[in-house]
């Protein structure tokens, strides 16, 4: 961002050393081309400066979002093991992740969500026992 303040600085500079008349229409337009392009970088570095924070923010998010499903992840597949023959583990086609569906739902041949992508994942001709 210091580039684009910086080049635009330099061209204010070029402007004010050029002593360019501003009473004629090409030193009225040059002027404010400038003052516009000054007011454009300084929106592009509070835009900038913004954009920083909030992803700080979604990067603190996410990692506490990271822990939960590690957890709950964790209890569920617990869970599952503890349930025996009611579920099935499939991977995802999409992104290669291991869901856990029960077996009523393969028979159905309902479609389901990848918890982890959430693309579609199609039971109706899995193969499973």
């Amino acid at each position: 961002m210091n580039s684009i303040m910086s080049k635009v600085s330099y061209l204010s500079g070029l402007v004010d050393g050029l002593s360019i008349d501003e009473s004629t229409k090409e030193g009225r337009i040059l002027t404010e081309i400038v003052s516009v392009l000054k007011d454009i970088a300084v929106e592009i570095s509070e835009i900038s400066e913004s954009q920083k924070v909030v992803q700080e923010y979604i990067d603190a998010i996410d990692e506490d979002l990271a822990e939960l499903q590690e957890d709950f992840y964790d209890e569920d597949y617990e869970l599952y093991e503890d349930e025996g023959d009611n579920f099935i583990q499939l991977e995802c086609p999409n992104c290669g992740d291991t869901v856990y569906v029960d077996k009523d739902i393969i028979a159905k041949g309902e479609e389901i969500t990848c918890p982890n992508c959430h693309k579609k994942i199609a039971t109706k001709n899995c193969c499973c026992e």
